[in-house]
């Protein structure tokens, strides 16, 4: 059975190929670091069962539909698309904050 939509409304693109991050919510998601390279930067993302992924602005994840804006050296912004129960979405933006790794304080 179709979702009924209203139109004017936002919503997801139904069209639009799953990204391998989506399988996540973002709570079981941490930024590790970052890598640039010609401009672009890409965080290292983490996932829940410690697979590590590359992702720069535009990538998506999170369960919400969650699109990356920005990128930087803290954190990965994203804006999701919640339902808001009447068939509409609404945007929410979260962000994902960099995690030391758990060997910090060895080395230097």
């Amino acid at each position: 059975e179709k979702m009924q939509q209203m139109s004017g409304c936002l919503s997801p693109d139904p069209r639009r190929r799953k990204q391998p991050l989506e399988k996540y919510a973002i709570s079981d998601l941490s930024m590790r670091g970052t890598l640039g390279e010609l401009g672009v930067t890409w965080a290292l993302v983490e996932a829940s069962d410690a697979t590590l992924h590359r992702v720069a602005v535009g990538n998506y994840l999170g369960l919400y539909n969650g699109r990356i804006i920005a990128v930087d050296l803290k954190n990965v912004k994203v804006i999701e698309l919640i339902p808001d129960g009447s068939g509409c979405w609404a945007e929410r933006e979260t962000n994902i904050a960099i995690t030391e790794s758990n060997s910090e304080g060895q080395g230097n």
